[in-house]
Order: structure tokens, then sequence, then C-alpha cells
């Protein structure tokens, strides 16, 4: 499973230095649009799916028999937004092509099908084969890329690519393991479940990714903006494998029986996790500046205060988001929800209230947030 997702990470990397190599910066704006909204429809809506397909088949129900309604709709709604995003900005974002309209559908409808499928592997404990269908989504890409470009060198036949990369679930079969292995369980509301979980993701999303935002909004010049969005896009990367292989801990939280081993685990968790915030702020700030200005270019290298923030915050958003998966073996995603709303409250009053440079203000709040979140998601799960 982490082979999987390393693997697959790679790739993706791959992908997009060739694309970037095969059209240049200009041209290769669509397709950086088109790959950045959709990982944030599917980090807010189909990340939710899969954790729910994983929790129902944990339990033992037959997932795509009994909840095909639910799973219709959310991948349709997914598909609409994303749809409807890059057809209202297609003039601004899109090179005015509306095949990125098409394309944009085709994508979140591929990847929500891949979600529900690794959602039925992580439930039935097939790690080795969850890690697989990342490989091979990877591979899809990739392959398809270099053959469409070789076709026509364009923006769109990139985004075929990202069409064709979901197909790599096919490879590995995971809707044959839909199966029900423990009669009478009741069936979870999908709606409260899934309405409460995506609320927590947006909030939590929105805690990270809207630090070039906060920079603007506070003045900040575009040359700032563009530090801050590098600085964050390289220290987030615990959150995205964390993104891979949670589905492995959930599956092993909704079969676990005895609430003491739970607890003493979760404590163990929160001890380790604040080692590691307080390593990841001294790491980020003494090594942070120069390992972004070695990788991005000196002039995005950011000032030691900011890095070692966004280091430890990250770190304990990764924290929140290990923890928060007891909340969702539990479906008490209600509370997770109120955990990343908190904290996001109270990263964005501190944004505003502490003084400094727009960066070293926007650092301090994402930190905040993320601390106030560990600490409502520490306290939620705890008290179960």
């Amino acid at each position: 499973m982490i082979a999987g997702s390393l693997a697959g990470a790679i790739l993706a990397y791959l992908f997009q230095v060739y694309g970037t190599r095969a059209l240049g910066a200009h041209a290769f704006a669509p397709i950086a649009l088109l790959w950045t909204s959709y990982f944030i429809v599917a980090t807010v809506i189909l990340i939710p799916l899969e954790q729910f397909v994983t929790r129902e088949a944990s339990r033992g129900r037959r997932v795509l028999r009994d909840d095909r309604a639910t799973i219709a709709l959310v991948i349709g709604g997914a598909a609409l937004l994303l749809g409807g995003f890059t057809f209202l900005t297609n003039d601004a974002f899109f090179s005015g092509e509306p095949i990125f309209v098409l394309q944009a559908v085709a994508v979140t409808v591929g990847y929500g099908v891949m979600q529900v499928g690794k959602g039925l592997l992580a439930g039935h404990r097939r790690f080795a084969e969850y890690g697989a269908v990342l490989a091979w989504e990877g591979v899809a890409r990739l392959v398809a890329a270099v053959a469409f470009i070789a076709f026509s060198s364009s923006a769109p036949a990139l985004g075929w690519a990202m069409v064709a990369a979901p197909l790599g679930v096919l490879v590995v079969r995971p809707f044959r393991y839909d199966r029900e292995t423990v009669t009478g369980v009741a069936p979870t509301k999908a709606s409260g479940f899934l309405s409460s979980y995506v609320l927590g993701s947006a909030a939590s999303q929105v805690l990270l990714g809207a630090a070039p935002i906060g920079v603007g909004a506070l003045g900040g010049s575009e040359a700032l903006r563009s530090v801050v969005f590098t600085t964050f896009l390289l220290y987030r990367a615990p959150l995205t494998l964390i993104y891979n292989l949670q589905g492995r801990l959930l599956s092993l939280l909704v079969r676990m029986d005895s609430k003491t081993n739970l607890r003493r685990g979760l404590l163990r968790l929160v001890g380790f996790g604040l080692v590691l915030v307080a390593l990841a702020g001294v790491v980020g700030f003494f090594v942070g500046p120069a390992v972004v200005g070695l990788l991005f270019g000196p002039e995005f290298r950011p000032v030691a205060a900011v890095a070692a923030l966004a280091a430890a915050g990250v770190i304990a958003g990764s924290v929140t988001q290990l923890m928060g998966q007891a909340l969702v073996a539990n479906g008490s995603t209600g509370q997770l929800a109120s955990a990343w709303v908190g904290g996001l409250f109270a990263g964005l009053v501190t944004m505003f209230l502490v003084g400094g440079t727009p960066d070293l203000r926007v650092a301090v709040g994402f930190a905040v947030g993320e601390l106030v979140a560990l600490a409502l998601a520490c306290w939620r799960t705890l008290r179960k």
C-alpha cells in the first residue's frame, strides 16, 4: 500500500514534468488549473465518499447493492460542480476551449468510480491491491500522456490522459469484492455522514490551501503570494500521502472491539504527533527555507519563521486527519466537522489580530488553526 502510494506520487510528478516540458508553462496552464480544481473536489467530496464505502464494507455490508443511489448522487454532484466551474471559467482559465468542460466531468466520474473501488479494497483489507490501483493510475496517466502528445501536442491531449488515468482501477477489478460478510448490520445514514464529512473536509482544505489568498487579502504582493504558495505546496506532502493510507486505519478502527485499546493507541498517536510537530517546527526553521529555495529557486525562499510555522502546522493537520479516523469509524462525522470548522475560525481570527508581515500573519494563523483543530479532535475523540 505504501509502495503503491509512493509510486503513484512519483508517476504523478513525472506526468507534470513531462507535460510542462512538452507544452511549456503557458500552454500547460489549463492542465494545472484542471488538476488543482479536481484535487479540491476530490479531497472535499470524493475522499469522504471513499471513507463511507470503506466504513460500510468494513462493517460487513454490501455497498454497491445497498448504497448505489447515494454513490451515484455524490459522484454526479461532484461532476456537476467541477464541470460547472470549468464552464463558468472557461475563457479565463481554460483557453476558451469547451472540451475541458467535458474532460472535467469525465475526470470526476472516473475518479469517483476509482474512489469507490479503493473504498471496497480498504474495507475488505485488500491493501496490496489498493496500492496496485494507485500505481496503475499513475502508469495509465503517464503512458496516455506520451501517446496523446505524440498525436497532438496540446493541452486537451493531456486532459484526455487525466481522463484515462482512473481506468487503471479496472486492472485490479476491486468491485468483485463487494459482498455481505455480516448479516443484519444497520446501514449508516449516508446523508448525515457525508454532509458533515464534506463540511469538515471543506474547512480543512480552506485552512490548508487558502494561504496565498490570505496573503493577498492582507496586502501582500504577487511575489509574496507565490512564495507562500510554493512553501505550503511542498510542505503538505505528508497529508497527501495520508489521504491514500488512512483507509487502512479506518478499516482497523471499525473492526476494533476494545475501547481501552483504542484510547491507549490514540493517546500514543497524540503524544508522538506533538513531538513531531515540535520537531517539524525546528527543522522547518533551520532547513526549510533552503529546501524551498533549492527546489523552486532562490526567489521563492520563505523567511525562517514562516517555514517553521508551515511545517509544524502541516504535521498538526496530519495528526488531526489520523485522529479523525476514530470519529469516522464511529460515524461521528459531525464532531469531526466541528473540529475543523473551529480550527478554521481560530486561524482566521488569529490572522487578522496578530501583527507582522502578511506572510507571517498567515503562517501564524495557519499554525494556530491546525493546533486548535487538533485539540478539538482530541477532545471529541478521547471523550468517547
